[in-house]
């Protein structure tokens, strides 16, 4: 083929920008005459093809002649040099003569006719694809021709598989020329190619699936893209399948070996790191595999590390699997099963059976079901889903088949894979015969939605299923039914919650373990809390802390945690939520981080711990959307709203808590919706506009379901006094103070009495409010965990004093509350502060110009993380950005506070 082409090819080619600099050299060289030469190898599919094609196609100004190599002229001397040339016919002799007749009588004058007819006084680019497939005599002819390219506008650019004449073989193909080996591609090249080639836009965990399988090879990707297969994201589904062409050129170095050796790689290939002794077993050898394994060793195709068979292409593995008639796979997985260890492998030898059998087997399908709790302990719940949808498969009785796929959705569901576990939960359903297995399908089907769909829905679904499940399983009864209070709970919905408990509770006997008797005291605390029966729900609820002490399961350590929130016990909630979220990831339960991780971050902000509660609720939002928690989502998107209102950062709030009322408002969350509202309201008490916050919480106190919350109108009557006490509406302050208190005395929490008492201080007269407030102060030193509203307090009482005509003892609690609010980050309180010092006529302490104040967020997070001694790369990671990034941010945060170094950094912040 003869062209020319000045039009640049419009898709680039990803991860080979080395490649393609060496080939603009190449033309470079041509056209300085200096002639030039080169032959790109590497193994099938690596896209030796496609940088030739973009040679050719950015070649400008040169005559391109192109031919590939074809298997079926190989055994044709001069073959491919003929259809290479045929394009500049006729030819001088004895070039034309010997391209005529097909022979090669005069190799030499043969070689220098074609070097003469190579060489002209115009840029010439020649590209041979597949050299490895030419005839000899034309590829000897070629090759001598590129070795004499010096003082010519001349370029040759061969491709071949490996650069050999043969695998293992010690010529060069084409001696004498430089060679470009082509390594496989980087992970992030092939993501590029997907965003570059995908039609539609390919879910995170998908892509990360299709890069992995890929092996750095671009056309695996590119054929999945053309002629998708299967589900990348299903564990049980085979990986996709090769293109066709790339699958015969990874075999065909296999094909002549012997039968024995290449039943061998099958199974090599079907045992995934099987030891050799094993794989001898399999294959029914007598002896060890080594022997018969050495033709392939010999030719480079395998080699054996560590006991284990490897290819020096992994994606040969599949091509085997691929490519084998199905009677030959099976029979090799069932030999496979036969040598696993089940107790030892449990997934492994599921895996085989299944694959192994030639129809559902009932005794088969046991035999799996068998080591599937194995499998749990041993590899995790991802691992025992696939057990289980394995012996599904094998299970020929409906019903039990049923049963089987909704064990594997709800441990596919607690892996943490929503979609996954709807997707298998659909199989089930219609195989579900008995009462039973219908009413726990719904129950599997109702816990996945109560992380993703509306909060009322679901409350009542499974109220249903709990109600349903009585006669069947009382322990899963009363789980489900607590299950239903929660969603009620996020939706707060007080009667909905009281319904769920009052038919959960007489389910509970005295006998029950630990978890259970902590499962009844949570429920019928929260209960009779709700009521606003505080000194009632407090012995149980302490109950519900202490039995904590005694167990080890995530779900029951949250629960307790929400325990502890009603108690206001910080510390309690941060340890019971912490032990959560570790035993979650030890055991597996991936669905129950986000929870866990939501009722942490309300232990953190409030005690001042920035960096970790917005650390804590980040990553509390990424694994959420990972696994498809939407509303634990739009929680953790609350909570980060409110940390932005603490520190002032303005638009940051709104936009969050915008976000959050649309989302909440889509799936009743009135807990998400009133902690938004809330951090709206604190934002606009620290901007001083204590009416916008004042109307604010004011809607929160008789919003109903799925806009508020009873328990957030009695955590924000603190702030919603300090509103209503400034802007005159004292009747709506002393009615919100009233309940506040009765809590506070009930639960005996120092926080909470001192924020009550702070209450009192702004309502009092001015001879009274000194003692309240000072009571306050007590014990908030008392507490010790409540940094944040322990310098609210102080503001508060700074500004009543300097309004009292005392400006000494103003000044020193106006001081004290600057220096906290600087180390939180919260600027606007800052400013309050300022002010109020500003109108004592007194200077702050220090200069103005290195405040932290003056910060953003999260350059406060960074610098407080850099303060205390983080790296560039541990601020990144922990904050979900680049080191790059934080970099860039540094130099912004030296800026603005007028200093030079992370040392100044760390005393400014010490």
């Amino acid at each position: 083929m003869i062209g020319r082409n000045t039009d640049p090819r419009a898709t680039r080619l990803r991860g080979r920008d080395k490649e393609l600099r060496v080939l603009a050299e190449v033309l470079d060289d041509a056209r300085a005459r200096r002639g030039a030469s080169l032959i790109l190898t590497g193994g099938p599919g690596r896209g030796k093809s496609a940088l030739l094609a973009h040679l050719r196609e950015n070649a400008g100004d040169f005559t391109v002649l192109h031919c590939g190599g074809v298997p079926d002229e190989a055994d044709l001397p001069l073959a491919g040099l003929e259809r290479l040339l045929r394009p500049l016919a006729p030819h001088p002799a004895p070039l034309g003569e010997a391209l005529t007749r097909g022979r090669v009588d005069d190799r030499m004058s043969l070689s220098l006719s074609l070097l003469d007819r190579l060489t002209t006084d115009e840029p010439l680019l020649v590209c041979v694809d597949d050299a490895d497939r030419f005839d000899g005599p034309s590829l000897d002819a070629l090759a001598f021709a590129a070795r004499r390219l010096a003082g010519t506008a001349t370029a040759i650019v061969f491709s071949a598989r490996d650069g050999r004449i043969k695998p293992g073989a010690a010529d060069a193909l084409v001696p004498g020329i430089p060679e470009r080996h082509l390594h496989l591609l980087e992970e992030r090249a092939l993501h590029d190619i997907l965003t570059d080639r995908a039609p539609v836009t390919l879910p995170a965990s998908a892509r990360a699936v299709l890069v992995r399988s890929a092996h750095g090879n671009p056309a695996v990707l590119l054929g999945h893209l053309e002629s998708p297969s299967g589900d990348p994201e299903d564990p049980t589904s085979e990986a996709p399948r090769l293109p066709d062409r790339l699958r015969a050129d990874l075999l065909s170095p296999y094909r002549d070996l012997p039968e024995r050796t290449r039943s061998l790689l099958l199974l090599a290939a079907l045992g995934e790191g099987i030891p050799l002794h094993l794989l001898s077993r399999a294959a029914g050898a007598e002896g060890s595999a080594v022997a018969d394994l050495e033709s392939a060793e010999d030719l480079g195709l395998v080699r054996v590390e560590d006991d284990i068979v490897v290819f020096t292409d992994p994606l040969v593995g599949r091509a085997f699997t691929q490519g084998a008639p199905a009677a030959a796979v099976r029979a090799a997985h069932r030999a496979l099963a036969g040598v696993t260890d089940p107790d030892a492998d449990p997934t492994t030898f599921a895996r085989h059976t299944a694959a192994g059998a030639d129809a559902p087997d009932a005794d088969l399908a046991d035999s799996v079901v068998a080591v599937a709790r194995r499998a749990k302990r041993v590899e995790g719940r991802t691992a025992a889903a696939l057990v289980y949808e394995r012996a599904a498969a094998l299970t020929p009785d409906p019903d039990i088949r049923a049963c089987r796929l909704t064990s594997a959705s709800y441990e596919t569901y607690m892996a943490g894979r929503s979609e996954q576990a709807g997707r298998i939960l659909s199989r089930a359903r219609p195989l579900a015969v008995t009462d039973r297995r219908r009413v726990l399908v719904d129950l599997v089907d109702a816990q996945i939605a109560m992380r993703g769909s509306n909060a009322v829905d679901v409350a009542e679904r499974l109220y249903t299923v709990g109600r349903d499940l009585i006669p069947h399983d009382r322990g899963l009864a009363l789980r489900t039914l607590v299950r239903s209070a929660d969603s009620a709970s996020l939706a707060g919905d007080p009667a909905r919650h009281a319904r769920a408990a009052k038919l959960a509770l007489p389910l509970v006997r005295a006998d029950d373990p630990e978890p259970v008797r902590l499962v009844a005291a949570f429920l019928e605390g929260c209960s009779i809390s709700f009521r606003g029966d505080y000194p009632g729900s407090t012995p149980l609820l302490r109950e519900a802390t202490r039995l904590a002490e005694l167990v080890d399961k995530p779900s029951e350590l949250i629960w307790s945690g929400i325990a502890g929130l009603r108690l206001s016990d910080d510390p309690f909630v941060r340890r019971s939520t912490t032990r959560a979220v570790e035993v979650a990831r030890l055991t597996g339960e991936r669905a129950t981080i986000p929870a866990a991780l939501g009722f942490l971050v309300f232990s953190e902000f409030w005690s001042g711990r920035f960096p970790s509660a917005a650390g804590t609720a980040l990553n509390g939002l990424r694994v959420s959307r990972e696994s498809g928690q939407t509303i634990w989502a739009t929680q953790h998107l609350a909570s980060l709203a409110m940390i932005a209102a603490i520190q002032g950062d303005i638009d940051t709030c709104r936009i969050r808590a915008r976000a959050v009322a649309t989302q909440a408002g889509e799936n009743s969350l009135g807990l998400a919706a009133a902690l938004a509202s809330w951090a709206l309201a604190v934002l606009e008490l620290s901007r001083g506009n204590a009416a916008e916050a004042f109307f604010r919480l004011r809607s929160l106190v008789h919003a109903g379901p799925g806009h508020g919350h009873p328990t957030m109108r009695l955590l924000t009557a603190p702030h919603f006094v300090e509103a209503a006490t400034r802007i005159g509406e004292i009747e709506w302050a002393r009615t919100s103070l009233a309940g506040y208190r009765r809590w506070a005395d009930a639960i005996g929490s120092p926080s909470a009495m001192a924020l009550a008492e702070r209450g009192a201080g702004l309502l009092a007269p001015p001879d009274e409010a000194a003692d309240h407030f000072e009571s306050a102060l007590a014990l908030h030193r008392a507490c010790g965990d409540d940094d944040v509203e322990h310098a609210r307090t102080q503001l508060l009482f700074g500004a009543f004093l300097r309004r009292a005509r005392l400006p000494g003892r103003a000044r020193e609690h106006l001081h004290n509350a600057q220096e906290s609010f600087e180390r939180f980050g919260a600027r606007l309180w800052v400013r309050q502060t300022r002010a109020e010092l500003r109108a004592l006529g007194t200077g702050e302490r220090g200069p103005e110009s290195p405040s932290t104040g003056e910060l953003t967020a999260q350059q406060q997070q960074i610098a407080r993380l850099v303060a205390e001694g983080a790296t560039n790369r541990e601020v990144a990671a922990h904050m979900f950005i680049s080191p790059r990034t934080v970099e860039h941010h540094l130099r912004g945060i030296f800026r603005k506070l007028g200093i030079r170094s992370r040392v100044d950094l760390a005393r400014l912040f010490n």
